[in-house]
């Protein structure tokens, strides 16, 4: 409902911030798994069926306020139903790539997550060198935790890399993570790989 109603504030239209869901959803693989656009479509027209059918239904902590932000004018089901059609629509026609449909910023922030927590060891003041902090955020969950750290690390700055820092794309991301510029992802992607094959 965030999205809905972020959706609602121009100058983003709704049926684009729904299509950015989709895309965020179905390439999360936990998420995809968890409640895949299909799911969600069909949840969403069950709880407006539900609000139509048994008006005083409890509602969870803070639904009732949420929906009524997301919706505008329109009645809470009515929107429901709307936003359920307007999923499957944009499921159907596929997914949009970044330049059909530049990455937003809260994009950026949900699929770079690790970048962003990374930033303590990047922007930190408490090693002399940017290449000493790289280094301390790559090993600091040595040796266990690399098997998970790493990968993850890895793959979202591949994906970074892949992103041209001159489109609206690449302004969303610098927007999410400041210092994701290409020679800083790269020196951080050699320091993880290096770490990966000499230690692992």
């Amino acid at each position: 409902m965030a999205v809905a109603a972020r959706g609602r504030t121009p100058p983003t239209p709704f049926d684009e911030e729904l299509a950015r869901f989709n895309r965020t959803l179905a390439d999360s693989p936990t998420a995809n798994w968890a409640m895949p656009s299909a799911t969600l479509s069909a949840l969403l027209d069950l709880i407006a069926e539900t609000l139509e059918e048994r008006p005083g239904t409890p509602l969870p902590h803070g639904f009732a306020e949420r929906l009524a932000a997301a919706a505008g004018d329109q009645e809470g089901p009515r929107f429901l139903k709307d936003t359920a059609r307007v999923l499957r629509e944009a499921q159907h026609r596929g997914l949009l790539c970044f330049n059909e449909l530049p990455m937003s910023l809260w994009e950026a922030e949900l699929r770079f997550s690790g970048l962003r927590d990374f930033s303590w060891w990047v922007e930190g003041d408490e090693y002399d060198s940017f290449e000493e902090g790289v280094v301390a955020g790559v090993t600091s969950e040595h040796p266990d935790g690399c098997r998970f750290l790493l990968p993850r690390l890895a793959e979202e700055l591949h994906a970074a890399l892949l992103i041209d820092a001159r489109s609206d794309s690449g302004a969303s991301l610098r927007a999410a993570v400041p210092w994701a510029t290409p020679p800083v992802l790269r020196e951080i992607l050699r320091v993880a790989t290096a770490h990966l094959l000499e230690a692992h």
